[in-house]
């Protein structure tokens, strides 16, 4: 493993009790996204370790803002390497006022948004695009799909 993964010491505590019910009571999802420039924008690999450059610890920073502005998000265990950003997020349902599947579009738009901002303002550049259109998506409904996605963060490392 080149880099430990962050942790968020809540969603294991929260997977050690679940039951497969508990997973109706939130909706859990893995993301995964990809730069447009994707030779080691967010740091290089030098002997062994991960060296983050500035541009991931901000888009660190805008993945940590969410759910501030997003009260129904909850965290979850995320990845920087290279050339992606990746990570889990979780809607508590009975907090979601409207359908909890209709947050992460916003949820991941505001993360995206966010992120370009910051980098904007780093580069001094205006109106530049640093994300792709598209990202990856794993719906986590049970067990097995939840160690499913955390085997794709350590394989982000």
């Amino acid at each position: 493993m080149l880099q430990p993964i962050q942790k968020n010491v809540f969603i294991y505590k929260f997977l050690s009790g679940l039951s497969p019910v508990g997973f109706s009571k939130y909706t859990i999802c893995y993301v995964s996204f990809k730069p447009k420039q994707d030779k080691h924008y967010f740091g290089v690999i030098e002997n062994g370790e991960f060296r983050e450059k500035l541009e991931g610890k901000i888009v660190v920073k805008s993945w940590k803002e969410l759910p501030s502005k997003f009260p129904v998000c909850i965290l979850g265990d995320y990845s920087v390497c290279p050339d992606s950003f990746s990570g889990i997020v979780m809607i508590d349902n009975s907090q979601a006022l409207d359908n909890p599947r209709k947050y992460i579009p916003k949820i991941l738009t505001a993360f995206k948004n966010r992120s370009t901002v910051l980098l904007n303002q780093f580069h001094g550049t205006h109106g530049r695009v640093f994300w792709e259109n598209n990202y990856s998506e794993i719906t986590i409904d049970s067990v097995e799909s939840f160690n499913k996605a955390l085997n794709l963060l350590k394989k982000d490392n």
